[in-house]
């Protein structure tokens, strides 16, 4: 499939706030975002939330009782756009496509600070394995298997390299999509659409049947 001839993918967008009370929520949770990206999960502070948000401690405490409530409410927006995004690449057309869209998408998702930022603490307390990096390797794992299925199903279909690796595949995207995370956020000023044909070149050599491999490329035989 061309390029040009590619169906549109995009990112999930959750629908704005409809009352004032889910607008004030909201207010709560974006804050929260920004100090948690910050300052980290532990040290950021219910004072520091309700600063950021403009908001009383006494108005705050109606919405969320305490700091965990609110990193659950985080959790629970990200399993709901994790679980959109993956039922993104569902969606019909070439794999590879679809794959380098939504991965283009989700780079984009996470370019500012607040969402980007939120992401690398998310993977150190991942790291240091609390319960709240628990929390959110729950949502990985479910995006993880999601498009580890349709890889598999793929490869069944002959629709990429049968003797394609799939799950050091995915260890690769998977890689190259957090690493890419950490770099825009050391340096903003990097295009992303310049990072796009890239991609699509890294996906479809780990993905493509050989017979898709670009007109002057090299296929070196397995020793």
């Amino acid at each position: 499939m061309s390029e040009s001839s590619a169906r549109a993918i995009t990112f999930p967008v959750p629908p704005a706030p409809a009352t004032a009370q889910e607008q004030r929520r909201q207010q709560i949770l974006d804050a929260a975002r920004v100090c948690f990206a910050r300052s980290g999960f532990h040290s950021a502070s219910m004072h520091q939330i309700c600063a950021e948000a403009q908001m009383s401690p006494g108005a705050l405490y109606r919405y969320f009782p305490s700091k965990d409530s609110i990193i659950e409410a985080i959790a629970e927006e990200e399993r709901v756009t994790a679980a959109a995004c993956a039922q993104l690449l569902f969606e019909p057309g070439d794999l590879v496509e679809r794959i380098v869209q939504v991965g283009v998408e989700y780079l984009k998702h996470t370019r500012d600070r607040a969402t980007g930022g939120l992401t690398i603490e998310i993977w150190s307390e991942s790291i240091r394995n609390t319960a709240v990096g628990q929390r959110f390797c729950e949502i990985e794992a479910g995006i993880h298997a999601s498009l580890r299925t349709m890889v598999f199903a793929a490869r069944d279909r002959g629709e990429i390299d049968p003797d394609a690796d799939v799950d050091a595949a995915l260890t690769l995207i998977f890689a190259l999509a957090d690493g890419l995370v950490l770099r825009l956020q050391l340096q903003p000023e990097i295009s992303i659409d310049s990072i796009e044909p890239q991609l699509r070149k890294f996906v479809r050599g780990l993905l493509a049947p050989k017979a898709d491999a670009p007109v002057g490329s090299v296929i070196h035989p397995e020793v």
